[in-house]
């Protein structure tokens, strides 16, 4: 299936907004969260979290959900940047991670993720 829209050169793919109750759950062990989705694309995404900054050599893989429902799991990933967006007393940060060897039903569920649960393209920057 192709991109909903054709697409400017600086970045592979067009990011989408995240609906509201679209996370992502990184896998950390027996105490990971699940974080909200600030914008997807079929190339990755980015999220926003609280607390103390993830060790992006230990990320490896995620899954995505919207509200408590599992829509993909065990997504191969890089992380690509972690810093903190704001300064306050509680620490909100912001993870960017890619995509990475999506076998084709992993890429359907993923195309199938952004059509139900991400809003209209952000702007080109």
């Amino acid at each position: 299936m192709e991109s909903r829209i054709k697409y400017s050169p600086v970045r592979s793919y067009q990011r989408f907004k995240a609906m509201d109750r679209a996370l992502v759950l990184v896998d950390q062990g027996p105490e990971s969260l699940p974080f909200h989705i600030m914008d997807i694309s079929e190339g990755g995404l980015s999220f926003r979290y609280l607390g103390q900054k993830l060790k992006r050599s230990e990320i490896k893989k995620i899954s995505l959900y919207h509200d408590y429902k599992l829509i993909v799991d065990d997504i191969p990933i890089k992380a690509i940047s972690d810093y903190r967006l704001q300064d306050s007393i509680v620490p909100v940060r912001r993870g960017s991670i890619l995509f990475k060897d999506l076998d084709p039903e992993k890429h359907h569920k993923l195309e199938t993720f952004i059509r139900e649960f991400a809003e209209a393209p952000l702007p080109i920057k």
